[in-house]
């Protein structure tokens, strides 16, 4: 990684093109915001003919993206906006990734919504896509939508989710640290059809998981959507077996402490089980070989700083050729003054038996393997009718569920890596 590092992250949500109105107060919603914008068209001359069929269609669902979103994006009480794209090069370009909603006509109509004396959308026009200091569009719900919320008592449960957004996701390799990865259209082939249809499956089953999200009386963080509930797998590097992680619960974007203190599933606390050191594990099950040591991160001569150890191993299995520098984030966990190269020849001493695989860039591949794992355990649990949330290399539980499910993921780990995987249970906030 080279150049500067932003002193912060976007904040800034995507929009979801997915979103729907479900009920008669968002429908009413939505029937207003379209006559208001056809009495302004009509008013400003702004068409000189009257919508096709399938235009208007199109119109009508785009109009309806927007505004649920926006409600959306409302009660979830975020602080930020939600960025979009004007892109006429991107929104005439149809493929698997986006929605009919989310086409040429797009921004026409969020300049209608945005209009003066409309007011249902606050928009600011940006420069670009948000690579290299650009800034993005933004929107956010205006006064006039705001206001309808409340008059019609608008909740997520007004709201729906359409389940046609595509569920395996391909990104390009990043070019550098500024630049954004993009999706990539594909072919189908054996493989993407079936990672598909167990994310189906998956879905098809947390869709129907009995979860609840407590609230406090004056609380006004923001607040999930349990609703949020479909899983997409998300492969990297142009390359159907790197990465592959799951994304998309709304558990996952919670706090470590909100889930402990808020998050039910089947009525019961949750318990987070988490494989332990996973990724120097399945490094040895790739040279087919069995780690002696209890504690892989425990390196001699570091045994203090053993977070920092982490951060250098898992930089010396991304990268394709030695550190020169400590990785981000690393160098706070080392006495002042420690060179890079004690550190990674300390590890690779002490781990002789994977030393031929760091400086290779096999963490991608080590990635793929652990959405592999997960999705098998997911799968296996449901065949046990254990509702499980997965983050990344962890799941969450029923309490009750805990023994059973810590058994499935030591049992998954052992079939693809070759020995038996430890697990971590944890059933109050680490932090």
């Amino acid at each position: 990684m080279t150049g500067a590092v932003p002193s912060t992250k976007p904040t800034d949500s995507p929009f979801c093109p997915w979103r729907f109105a479900k009920t008669k107060a968002s429908k009413a919603i939505l029937t207003e915001a379209v006559a208001d914008i056809q009495r302004y068209e009509e008013l400003h001359g702004l068409r000189k003919r009257t919508r096709k069929p399938h235009d208007l269609e199109t119109f009508w669902l785009t109009v309806e993206a927007i505004l649920c979103d926006l409600m959306h994006h409302k009660l979830y009480r975020r602080p930020c906006s939600i960025y979009v794209t004007r892109s006429n090069a991107v929104l005439r370009h149809r493929n698997r990734y986006r929605a009919r909603a989310y086409g040429k006509t797009f921004p026409a109509v969020l300049d209608r919504l945005a209009a003066t004396g409309l007011g249902w959308l606050l928009q600011e026009v940006g420069d670009g896509d948000g690579r290299h200091g650009a800034r993005r569009t933004t929107i956010r719900p205006g006064p006039r939508l705001v206001g309808r919320m409340v008059d019609l008592n608008v909740t997520f449960a007004d709201l729906g989710y359409a389940c046609g957004a595509e569920q395996i996701i391909l990104k390009s390799e990043k070019v550098d640290f500024w630049d954004e990865a993009q999706v990539i259209d594909y072919k189908d082939t054996m493989d993407t059809s079936r990672f598909r249809h167990e994310m189906r499956e998956i879905n098809d089953w947390l869709r129907t998981a009995d979860l609840d999200y407590g609230t406090l009386r004056g609380d006004t963080n923001s607040i999930p959507d349990t609703a949020e509930r479909t899983l997409r797998r998300i492969f990297t590097r142009g390359d159907f077996r790197c990465g592959g992680r799951l994304f998309g619960g709304f558990w996952q974007v919670m706090g470590k402490d909100d889930r402990f203190d808020r998050l039910v599933i089947d009525g019961e606390a949750i318990v987070e089980l988490d494989y332990a050191q996973m990724g120097p594990r399945q490094l040895y099950g790739m040279v087919g070989a069995v780690p002696e040591m209890t504690d892989l991160y425990s390196v001699p001569g570091f045994e203090q700083y053993r977070k920092g150890i982490k951060i250098v191993f898992s930089a010396m299995v991304f990268h394709d050729k030695p550190l020169s520098r400590m990785p981000r984030g690393a160098g706070a966990k080392f006495p002042k003054g420690t060179s890079i190269g004690d550190i990674t020849d300390a590890i690779m001493r002490y781990h002789p038996a994977i030393a031929d695989l760091f400086f290779k860039g096999v963490g991608h591949r080590v990635q793929f393997q652990e959405s592999q794992i997960m999705v098998d355990t997911l799968l296996r649990l449901k065949s046990q009718s254990i509702v499980a949330l997965p983050i990344h290399d962890a799941i969450l539980v029923a309490d009750s569920k805990a023994a059973a499910a810590g058994q499935v993921m030591v049992d998954v780990f052992a079939f693809h890596v070759g020995f038996p995987g430890l697990v971590d249970v944890s059933s109050v906030s680490s932090g």
